[in-house]
């Protein structure tokens, strides 16, 4: 069946007549494939196909073309799952236009909680998302709560790592195709999402390079994995912009952190986001219930202390430095010997031990945000 569901997206069918036939005619869709066409007759519904499939030249191509995408899923550990198929995320099948194919790696969908909440913002965060990021997801890990975001380069980032550390699982959306990772830097976040229990998931199948749309497309996917949206720093025209917009079209609720007296460019949009009352504000760093009530739960479990979050926060931040070996854009200043050591060693390896012995090193690098840690 998914060889004959990846062929009719390649014959040019449109994704929501796609999932029409998926949903009206699944036990005729490989028959529509027969040389012999009489899956047509006397079937209005199908006749509107006819021509296209008359056209015994395109659908070979098509059929072509779907066993090399399945030949490369399978050289690549890629799977696939489809609109009608059980292995289809429950959440993202209640959007407007969900993608009928689903191409990921790594875990199943049902294997990740469904308590999801997505994690989105600027490409050029300040310390405010990345402290945000490190108070406040743990917490909402510890509470069985998985992280969606899109492997990009800042709060994206920063989101996916922050989990990882925590113990969770995330699923990154991507915006091509699975034979690649962009941006490249990110290739060993991306392995590490998939040795950690996550997944890596798009609506493209391998070959599908990088384009802007794609990204915008993208955005309507991990706003329709999740239940809640946090938006942590994101200005007012940047691409922030349409995941508000899904969010608002697919009635998810939306949340930012609290923002600082002096407001930055990169943080106008969340600023008009939090005046126009369209999020709700998370306080401080031990405000997670209204999120947590969002997804649909409460705080269960024992709170983490604040010596957990802090050796959490800079557990994330040594394996960050491990993943990029460079200084990243956030401004959190660290010692060049530290830089040069990560080329050669694993610094979470060598520095958690001793912090984990004098966790108060932390604010020598970092200018924590939220008051209550």
């Amino acid at each position: 069946m998914t060889r004959y569901v990846i062929a009719l997206s390649e014959l040019g069918i449109k994704n929501n007549n796609l999932i029409s036939l998926l949903l009206e005619h699944s036990l005729e869709i490989e028959d529509m494939f027969d040389e012999s066409r009489h899956v047509f007759d006397n079937n209005l519904d199908l006749m509107i196909y006819f021509d296209m499939f008359n056209n015994e030249a395109k659908v070979s191509e098509a059929l072509s073309k779907a066993d090399t995408i399945l030949y490369r899923n399978k050289e690549l550990g890629v799977k696939t799952t489809y609109y009608t198929a059980s292995t289809y995320p429950i959440e993202l099948a209640k959007i407007d236009n969900p993608p009928a194919i689903i191409y990921y790696k790594g875990a199943e969908f049902n294997e990740i909680s469904d308590k999801t909440i997505a994690c989105v913002g600027t490409r050029k965060p300040t310390r405010l998302s990345y402290n945000a990021a490190n108070y406040l997801i743990p917490q909402w890990v510890k509470e069985d709560c998985s992280i969606i975001s899109g492997l990009a380069c800042g709060v994206d980032k920063i989101s996916h790592q922050a989990c990882i550390t925590a113990g969770g699982k995330t699923i990154a959306v991507l915006a091509h195709g699975l034979d690649m990772i962009y941006p490249k830097e990110n290739l060993s976040l991306a392995d590490r999402i998939l040795e950690s229990g996550g997944i890596l998931m798009s609506e493209y199948p391998v070959g599908t390079k990088v384009d802007k749309f794609r990204f915008v497309n993208r955005n309507r996917l991990i706003v329709g994995m999740s239940r809640a949206v946090v938006i942590y720093e994101c200005d007012a025209q940047g691409g922030t912009v349409h995941n508000v917009e899904h969010a608002i079209k697919q009635h998810k609720p939306i949340f930012c952190p609290a923002l600082g007296e002096e407001i930055t460019e990169i943080q106008t949009g969340t600023k008009q986001l939090i005046d126009e009352k369209i999020a709700t504000v998370i306080k401080q760093g031990r405000d997670i219930s209204g999120v947590l009530e969002a997804v649909g739960t409460s705080i269960t479990k024992d709170r983490m202390s604040n010596l957990q979050i802090k050796l959490n926060y800079l557990h994330s931040l040594l394996l960050l430095i491990n993943l990029s070996c460079k200084i990243i854009s956030f401004s959190i200043k660290l010692p060049p010997f530290l830089l040069l050591f990560s080329m050669f060693i694993n610094l979470e390896t060598l520095f958690l031990p001793i912090v984990q012995i004098n966790y108060r090193c932390i604010s020598q690098y970092s200018n924590f945000f939220f008051p209550c840690i």
